[in-house]
């Protein structure tokens, strides 16, 4: 059981699900990989689109009634996808962004493609001064952090997490980004795998085969943690006990990790 905590499901609000019969073929394609929950995540902040909480949970209330009616078995969950801005910390405090589930207890942030931006490491210790987590979303696609995962290294000694997509596991976006997904996750980068989809064809929601590519990298367990055990926990407003990685990953990365979060 699957919970996809990157998910642009919600129609016609950002560069997602285009309509309503687009996000139904998304949710039949969910329940089909074993995806129970999922958590909407459109697009806030990145120069494109601006969808502020209110705004999600009138559109999240509409499709979960679709879904009743066309007996699609898929719990969805209110979130975003926040870009890193310096404005990002007092929209969350005022509640205009909406954090993950929102339960206040995580949010999903996502860079810039090439960059990072200047003061991101500030903006990021604004958020947890809140008392949330950031959620690090497919840094494996970002240009500057696959130059220098040392940078997303001390941003997870920090106390964020890093999400990967699948389909970045799985060669989907390429062999760099792939090798760079392998690289993150081999170094205990990441604890999360989500499917960050977009349309019913492509970038569909399918998280199994992310899972079973990191296995190979890894092992099952690790694969598991990633795939089911820490996003479930997470939608479900609880803290992932991050040990349970330190003791997956091979030997000569334990005592990194456990340098990393202890």
């Amino acid at each position: 059981m699957y919970a996809d905590l990157h998910c642009h499901i919600l129609p016609g609000i950002d560069d997602g699900a285009k309509d309503l019969p687009q996000s139904l073929a998304m949710a039949r394609l969910a329940v089909k990989d074993g995806i129970k929950t999922t958590v909407v995540t459109p697009h806030h902040l990145n120069g494109v689109y601006v969808n502020r909480a209110a705004d999600i949970l009138s559109a999240l209330a509409s499709l979960r009634e679709s879904l009743i009616a066309e007996g699609i078995p898929l719990k969805l969950l209110p979130g975003c996808e926040l870009h890193l801005v310096p404005e990002l910390p007092d929209q969350i405090a005022s509640g205009e962004a909406m954090t993950l589930g929102n339960l206040d207890k995580a949010v999903l942030v996502e860079l810039p493609v090439h960059t990072v931006p200047m003061g991101a490491e500030h903006i990021l210790e604004q958020i947890q001064c809140q008392g949330l987590t950031p959620i690090i979303a497919h840094p494996e696609r970002n240009s500057q952090l696959r130059q220098t995962p040392e940078m997303l290294a001390e941003w997870i000694a920090m106390g964020c997490l890093g999400q990967v997509t699948a389909q970045s596991c799985t060669g989907q976006f390429g062999p760099q980004v792939q090798a760079s997904a392998r690289d993150m996750v081999s170094r205990g980068l990441i604890q999360i795998i989500a499917s960050d989809a977009h349309r019913d064809r492509r970038r569909i929601p399918e998280i199994s085969q992310g899972e079973a590519q990191v296995a190979r990298w890894t092992n099952e367990r690790t694969a598991e943690l990633l795939a089911r055990t820490f996003p479930l926990a997470l939608a479900n407003g609880q803290e992932p006990d991050l040990d349970l990685l330190g003791d997956t990953l091979p030997r000569q990365r334990r005592s990194w990790w456990r340098r990393l979060v202890g």
